[in-house]
């Protein structure tokens, strides 16, 4: 019973790959993903160590091919993959080596490794697989619809792999058109060149070279200081620095993108809240914080909050240097920065020990919050105030007109005459970023309210905070990013310096900070929702979206739309070539007869069934004899009938073969 099992256990034996072509098709399916490390990653040490040495591997590898495995030789290639494995978990943990692309440049190393001992074809698609999880953690970096082109190479190199290593076994001689061929592959490079000059592409860059996402080790010097917010453009044209938001001025901002974000569901990037408004500026009264590893785990967070739809990721790649502030969709469940600690202010924001640089990417899991009118207008209508700071209440920089105005507005319950407000200030006022400083003074709400009607949003959200603490509505002033050009196909967003927001958070108390969004043309109640996806975003969506160390990357989104001018323009290539090689008697090449890709498939099937299949050396007739089967006499003669005769039997024949092996 035993050896039953002992046999049934075990895999059946792979036989020696001895296709060159096969060969290179491993080594070449490996070579497209550790590109799109580089490409992606902004990784290059390991990958082109990893890629040179695989190439060395697979040349040693192909020679010893036919020869025994030598015992020293399997230690040395076990020394050398736990050296890997030890590599991963340092660089993981501790960034000894730099912290860059842990997990993928350990399969890169493995696939190197491995690559001096591939002898048989088992291995070669193990090395494969392998590559392809490189593949796979790639596309956590990849940013726009190029990847596809790897993704499709990598298919065409294991395509290859098995067409070589099986027709390979056939033994016949393989030869195609070199010229047209060689046409084809330099009319598709330059037709990709085409393509990317004349689509366009996102505008702005990194004002620094590109910065691999090292992790940064500087650590909090003292106490925690408000940090910088990017409402105001400086001289230099990076985001601004200031420790508080003054309504008397605001910068015009510029189009440059300041970060990519990698998730399903659009939001609001928040960054800094601030709680006390004096003479037109805001400013945040509480410095306390709390110290917090780089990755912040959920049991050290708050817990889900109620009627929550789930969780989702963002993946932040920085592009301009910003002030350390983690942004992200609130509340968050969990998050991982490549930095010495974080720490978490009174406000629930987290700020990184130095600014964030070109480069750094972050991850964060946040709750898709639930909030709805009919569930907000549900929420206890208490007056839940001595759990939370008083200056949530403070409306001292308000005048009194502006409380009458207030005043007005007031609805039977919280959330009623929350978006009262909200949908007053919308329809009564316009945005705008073009206004003249204001005058001096005069206090930055009133002018807003009862003299221009123009403004920016932090005097939307300026003027609905103060309104609601005047009702007796805790309210505070969140500031971040708006969502960014969001690209439903690729579940991405380009967040630009013109998207630097301000918001108001309104407490409710079953639901805590709720964000609302008093200025023109946006919803007022600023909950974050999963788009609706066309049909192309299903193939986006099964993408990664991993929180490791160092994901994100790139160069951002073209549009749905923008696409199809390159399709058509590849349609176009592709029929032309098609044309030129017919023209040129590529149709001329021997096609596969009616019934002969079954009799094949047929004859296959049939040594399945019988208790050993042919041997490479041995002839069908041989074959046929040494098995004795009648209906292989019949197969075999028709095999022998279409290879060398030419007579393929009709698909009628070989169904009738087929009913009588079933």
């Amino acid at each position: 019973m035993a050896a039953v099992i002992r046999r049934r256990l075990r895999l059946p034996a792979s036989p020696i790959e001895t296709s060159l072509e096969g060969r290179a098709f491993v080594f070449s399916g490996f070579a497209v993903a550790t590109l799109a490390i580089v490409l992606y990653g902004q990784d290059y040490v390991v990958p082109v160590l990893g890629v040179v040495a695989a190439a060395i591997g697979h040349v040693v590898s192909y020679r010893e091919r036919g020869q025994r495995r030598g015992f020293w030789r399997q230690v040395l290639l076990a020394a050398l993959i736990f050296g890997a494995l030890f590599y991963v978990i340092a660089d993981s943990s501790l960034a000894l080596f730099g912290g860059v692309l842990p997990q993928a440049n350990f399969a890169i190393l493995l696939v190197a490794i491995t690559s001096f001992d591939l002898k048989t074809r088992r291995n070669c698609y193990s090395s494969l697989w392998i590559s392809l999880a490189i593949l796979y953690l790639a596309a956590v970096y990849a940013w726009d619809y190029a990847f596809v082109v790897l993704a499709a190479l990598w298919v065409l190199c294991l395509a290859g792999f098995w067409l070589a290593s099986h027709v390979r076994r056939l033994n016949p001689e393989l030869r195609a058109p070199a010229k047209p061929i060689s046409v084809m592959v330099v009319a598709s490079l330059v037709a990709g060149v085409v393509l990317f000059v004349v689509v366009p592409q996102p505008s702005g860059v990194p004002i620094s070279p590109l910065v691999v996402s090292l992790p940064n080790f500087t650590s909090f010097r003292g106490d925690m200081e408000s940090a910088a917010l990017p409402l105001v453009q400086v001289t230099g044209g990076s985001a601004g620095a200031t420790s508080s938001i003054d309504l008397h001025f605001r910068g015009r901002l510029g189009d440059a993108p300041v970060m990519y974000v990698r998730t399903g569901a659009p939001a609001y990037w928040r960054g800094l809240v601030f709680d006390t408004y004096r003479n037109g500026a805001w400013t945040a009264s509480n410095h306390s914080y709390r110290d917090l590893p780089p990755y912040v785990p959920p049991r050290l967070l708050a817990p889900a909050p109620p009627d929550n739809l789930g969780t989702f990721v963002q993946t932040f790649r920085v592009l301009r240097p910003l002030p350390g502030v983690i942004n992200a969709a609130y509340p968050v469940q969990s998050l991982y920065a490549p930095v010495a600690g974080l720490r978490e202010d009174a406000y629930g924001a987290f700020h990184t020990p130095d600014q964030l640089r070109p480069g750094q990417t972050y991850s964060v899991v946040s709750y898709l919050s639930n909030y709805t009118p009919e569930i907000l207008r549900a929420d206890a209508n208490t007056d839940d105030v001595p759990s939370l700071d008083i200056s949530y209440l403070d409306a001292a920089g308000l005048s009194q007109a502006a409380r009458s105005l207030a005043a007005g507005l007031v609805r039977t319950n919280t959330f009623d005459t929350v978006m009262s407000v909200t949908t007053y200030l919308q329809h009564n006022y316009r945005y705008t970023l073009d206004l003249p400083p204001v005058p001096s003074g005069r206090d930055p709400v009133d002018w807003f309210l009862f003299d221009v009607k123009t403004g920016y949003c932090e005097q939307f959200a300026t003027a609905e905070t103060l309104m609601l603490r005047s009702l007796g509505i805790p309210a505070r002033l969140a500031t971040g990013y708006a969502t960014g050009d969001y690209d439903p196909v690729l579940n991405q967003a380009v967040v630009r310096e013109r998207d630097a927001h301000a918001w108001v958070e309104v407490w409710f108390p079953g639901h805590g900070w709720v964000a609302v969004d008093p200025t023109p043309g946006v919803s007022p109640l600023a909950a974050t929702k999963f788009p609706s996806h066309w049909a192309a975003g299903g193939v986006a969506r099964l993408l990664p979206h991993l929180t490791i160390g160092a994901p994100a990357a790139a160069l951002g989104s073209l549009g749905a739309i923008a696409a199809l001018p390159a399709a058509i323009a590849v349609a176009v290539v592709v029929a032309l070539l098609y044309a030129w090689l017919r023209r040129r008697g590529w149709s001329r090449l021997p096609r596969k007869q009616p019934g002969e890709s079954e009799l094949l498939r047929l004859y296959e099937r049939l040594q399945r069934r019988m208790t050993r299949r042919r041997a490479p050396p041995e002839t069908p007739l041989e074959y046929q004899h040494a098995m004795e089967s009648e209906v292989l006499v019949d197969v075999t003669r028709a095999v022998n009938e279409g290879v060398y005769a030419g007579r393929w039997p009709d698909p009628k024949r070989v169904r009738d073969l087929a009913e009588r092996i079933s």
